[in-house]
């Protein structure tokens, strides 16, 4: 006898996503992105990498525009509960590159988990011209989003897409 399964589609309710709000005050500008509270379904604009000369290929190719990594692994709950909120932010921030790698992939993800020292996951990375300008780990979307906002040129933030 052939069982059968009929696949349901998952309905959520919408979300009504606000406009980037700008706070001026007499020494900077600042943009409030609503990634946080507007997780998305989906990657968004986030690339996989699965090697060290893939992952090389996409931080060039990024040029100097910003580059968040976020290292997770298969296994981590945390990981899977802020990965919406990082593809967010790829959404919004066109200019920013986001990279996610596993680091259990295989022995190429192991061996740059290692060569770059990773004990705990989520871990996060900003690069900017190949250089590494922030480092966090944790699973809290405010502080992915506030830290990639600050490392965020002024022409990145200007790029801002609603969500």
């Amino acid at each position: 006898m052939a069982a059968t399964c009929a696949a349901r589609q998952l309905s959520l309710p919408a979300v009504k996503a606000s406009a980037p709000r700008l706070r001026t005050s007499s020494r900077r500008t600042s943009v409030r992105v609503n990634a946080a509270t507007t997780p998305i379904q989906g990657d968004g604009k986030v690339l996989f990498a699965v090697s060290k000369e893939e992952f090389e290929a996409h931080q060039t190719a990024a040029g100097d525009n910003l580059v968040a990594v976020q290292i997770s692994t298969k296994t981590c709950g945390p990981c899977k509960v802020v990965y919406p909120h990082f593809a967010g932010l790829s959404e919004e921030l066109p200019d920013v590159k986001f990279i996610k790698i596993m680091g259990d992939h295989d022995a190429d993800t192991r061996a740059l988990m290692k060569e770059w020292g990773v004990r705990v996951v989520p871990l996060f990375f900003l690069f900017r011209n190949g250089e590494k300008v922030g480092e966090w780990s944790g699973a809290k979307p405010d502080v992915l989003r506030d830290n990639v906002l600050e490392a965020c040129t002024a022409a990145e933030k200007a790029a801002v897409v609603e969500a």
